[in-house]
């Protein structure tokens, strides 16, 4: 998945006639080890204890970049900032439940999901670029702390 999400990058900057940027090279290896979800501000902050000097406007920039090449995907959870997780094209769809208490985000995997998809390019000739699957409520540690 690696090499994969490095040539998707690689092929971008060089379709755009992107030049080669140390800091844009050094958000996209810190950025692929990550797991789960993660905000700007949260690269930004670990990247400062890395690179002092960089710049917030920078990883705008980038992610922004690594979204439209593909290795980024991009939700917003229903807030106005957003959150990015790794594209893994290897794995099956996945959906997020989201807590409206804590912010938590849980991962799952639904079958029903996929067929329902396949089901849906089958009966309408449909070509699906993307889909989000998400549900908000409270999350079980949120609910024991109400009562």
């Amino acid at each position: 998945m690696l090499s994969q999400l490095k040539e998707h990058y690689q092929n971008y900057i060089k379709k755009n006639n992107l030049k080669s940027s140390k800091r844009r090279d050094l958000i996209f290896d810190f950025i692929i080890k990550k797991s789960g979800h993660f905000t700007i501000d949260d690269i930004y902050q670990k990247l400062l204890t890395i690179d002092p000097d960089i710049g917030i406007a920078t990883i705008y920039r980038t992610i922004r970049l690594l979204v439209d090449c593909g290795v980024l995907a991009e939700h917003t959870f229903g807030e106005k900032k957003g959150f990015y997780e790794i594209n893994n094209y290897s794995s099956p769809d996945h959906g997020h439940l989201i807590c409206i208490v804590c912010g938590k985000i849980i991962e799952f995997q639904c079958e029903f999901m996929e067929k329902c998809q396949k089901n849906l390019i089958k009966k309408h000739r449909f070509k699906i670029n993307s889909h989000k699957f998400e549900i908000f409520g409270i999350c079980k540690e949120c609910q024991k702390a109400k009562n």
